[in-house]
């Protein structure tokens, strides 16, 4: 991986959350934050709230980045995997991105069109157990008729997003609620979870009694003590033992027009 790449991550973070970046050269910026960022990222929440208090604009940080390559050239936050407020930037854009809300761009309707609202979540399951593995989910469901698609950010790269509705075009009421319909993905996900291949489940079973009956022979040959036994015999649990977890990476209320939403499940 190219070191830039993480410079090139940061100048487009700051772009998109309203910030004025000066470059001196492409691998050092100064970025002026806005209020937003300073908070989210300069730790002053007393600063801010006597602001707000005295009803004040107050004055937002700078803050300057450099690609690990200059050197010392010029001053800057050296910026590479390991940078402690790079990785303040990543978990401020999983928040600021967790949730969205965002509407297809319908360019000049014919007539008023019916928008049908869907609700889109993205998730990581995680298989762990002797071998370990990620799998990655984007399920929608129609809040309209109840309809389930699989792979949903795949079908709506190509179709563009805004964050207003377009003119001459109105959201439809959802006829199933956000709650309702977040647990029915769930239950959907869970049912197709019972679909996948469990040999790895088995293959970890097996690996955790084995491991199980060496540690018993080391435990009645007196080799290692009942509390210290109990304590091996826990970590091979964590270590071997099967399951899946799911996490909710982010999601969001999508309004897609009729025509769209038919072709979503065909």
């Amino acid at each position: 991986m190219k070191q830039n790449v993480y410079y090139d991550f940061t100048k487009e973070f700051f772009t998109i959350n309203g910030c004025l970046i000066e470059e001196k050269n492409a691998k050092h910026m100064k970025v002026l934050l806005t209020r937003q960022m300073d908070e989210s990222l300069m730790n002053r929440p007393f600063y801010w709230h006597y602001m707000k208090k005295m009803n004040r604009e107050g004055d937002p940080m700078s803050l300057s980045f450099k690609d690990i390559s200059i050197g010392e050239e010029e001053e800057g936050i050296y910026l590479h995997a390991g940078t402690p407020k790079l990785q303040q930037i990543y978990q401020t854009a999983l928040e600021k991105g967790y949730i969205t809300r965002l509407y297809e761009s319908i360019n000049h309707p014919t007539h008023n069109l019916a928008m049908h609202p869907w609700l889109i979540l993205n998730m990581k399951i995680t298989f762990r157990g002797k071998q370990s593995k990620d799998k990655i989910l984007s399920i929608g469901l129609n809040l309209i008729n109840g309809a389930i698609t699989h792979n949903m950010m795949e079908l709506l790269e190509h179709i563009k997003l805004i964050q207003k509705i377009s003119d001459y075009t109105f959201p439809m009421t959802p006829m199933i609620k956000l709650e309702s319909a977040y647990n029915r993905i769930i239950q959907h996900v869970e049912t197709y979870l019972t679909t996948l291949d469990t040999d790895w489940a088995e293959q970890s079973i097996q690996q955790f009694n084995y491991e199980k009956q060496l540690l018993q022979k080391f435990f009645h040959s007196d080799d290692i003590g009942e509390e210290q036994y109990q304590k091996e015999l826990d970590q091979l649990a964590i270590r071997y033992k099967p399951r899946v977890t799911i996490k909710i990476a982010n999601g969001g209320l999508f309004y897609l027009s009729v025509h769209t939403s038919q072709n979503l499940l065909t």
